[in-house]
């Protein structure tokens, strides 16, 4: 069996959880299937040139002829694709199959029915009023790409095209990454029978930490990600509460509003730092105010011990059980639950249980259900 992973990695200096996924994913199956059989193809966003894209933005002649001849050339039995917008486009994918491999894709996000990726909307919350429309115009009237207008009308109009043309047939399997996207896009429209629960995994070295006394936020400091709820959260709590956050975004300039002695910025750090900081706090705040695809970070702390705090939207239900592994809270009363977590009575025993959920997600164990899943798409057993 010989695969290959594709992906188009966003820009260096926003590395984000699918850019993460996709090269742990690469080197995991490399060790179990051989670096020979394992081969990779990947773009930058670093490299777009915005001329140029106008044009190949509908269908790349450039990446459907590379991929064609890396699959005829090395006997590619199986395409993994994880994102393919924007550079790539869904040429790919009719290039490995005209060239005689099965093709997957990771629904890292939900673009094929929102330009922005995930159903939200600045300053309006949960939004899925481009779901089932070929042309996603709301999405342009509220430039949810990127905030632009000029981007948002390209997005949509590239994803029109690439729904009128039926680039998606191409596409053997989708994997998703929770039982609740799973249920979302096929209420989305995707043939059940093409897609697959495959979630990610975990791969953390234990870190001993015994003296854990506060919570800390990891992720983009981004309006979606609840971070300015979260911080006017945390200025009605006591100064006993200190909270660290990790991360950088789109509110970086915002941050001097909210700095205090117990609201500590840490920035962007390493992830093998970021572990470590982790691995120090009492528990993960996960204020994320969209669904949310998976919950990698979530998974990387409980494995740590330390469980984590979220609301009750999408797939943080499906990972925290409240009182478990962690609290779960609604947008109103995280105060209430931050207050209710701080010294309760059965932390030791949540703590331990975080672990053991963890163990679900571990590297053995899904990267070998994913070999399992390769080869029975390449049987036709699935």
């Amino acid at each position: 069996m010989k695969i290959l992973l594709v992906h188009n990695n966003y820009q260096s200096k926003f590395i984000g959880g699918e850019d993460v996924v996709f090269w742990r994913e690469l080197s995991a199956l490399r060790k179990r299937l051989g670096e020979d059989n394992v081969l990779e193809y990947v773009v930058y966003n670093d490299d777009i040139k915005i001329f140029k894209l106008l044009f190949t933005i509908w269908f790349s002649r450039k990446h459907y002829n590379e991929i064609y001849k890396i699959v005829k050339k090395n006997n590619i039995d199986l395409v993994h694709v994880h994102n393919f917008y924007p550079l790539l486009t869904p040429s790919i994918f009719k290039a490995a199959k005209k060239a005689g491999a099965k093709t997957i894709q990771t629904l890292h996000n939900y673009r094929w029915w929102c330009i922005s990726g995930i159903f939200y909307r600045r300053d309006c919350g949960i939004c899925e009023l481009c779901a089932q429309k070929k042309l996603p115009y709301p999405g342009i009237f509220y430039k949810c790409y990127r905030g632009s207008f000029l981007q948002s009308l390209v997005t949509a109009l590239a994803f029109f095209f690439y729904k009128i043309v039926n680039q998606i047939r191409y596409i053997d399997k989708f994997f998703a990454l929770s039982e609740f996207e799973y249920k979302e896009v096929i209420g989305l429209g995707l043939d059940p029978k093409k897609v697959i629960l495959k979630p990610n995994f975990v791969s953390v070295e234990n870190i001993n930490i015994s003296d854990k006394n506060d919570y800390i936020y990891v992720g983009k400091l981004d309006e979606s990600k609840g971070v300015l709820e979260l911080l006017k959260v945390w200025q009605k709590l006591d100064r006993k509460y200190v909270l660290r956050l990790v991360g950088s975004g789109e509110l970086d300039g915002q941050i001097n509003n909210f700095k205090s002695d117990n609201i500590i910025f840490l920035g962007k750090l390493d992830n093998k730092t970021t572990l470590r900081e982790i691995a120090k706090a009492k528990y993960l705040i996960v204020p994320s105010l969209w669904y949310e695809t998976f919950g990698l970070t979530i998974i990387e702390a409980m494995a740590l011990g330390v469980p984590a705090i979220g609301f009750n939207i999408g797939t943080r239900i499906e990972l925290i059980k409240n009182e478990e592994n962690g609290f779960i809270s609604d947008v109103k009363n995280l105060k209430d639950v931050i207050e209710k977590s701080y010294n309760f009575s059965d932390y030791e025993k949540i703590s331990r249980n975080a672990k053991t959920f963890a163990n679900n997600y571990s590297e053995e164990k899904i990267i070998a259900d994913q070999i399992s899943i390769y080869e029975k798409i390449l049987n036709n057993n699935l």
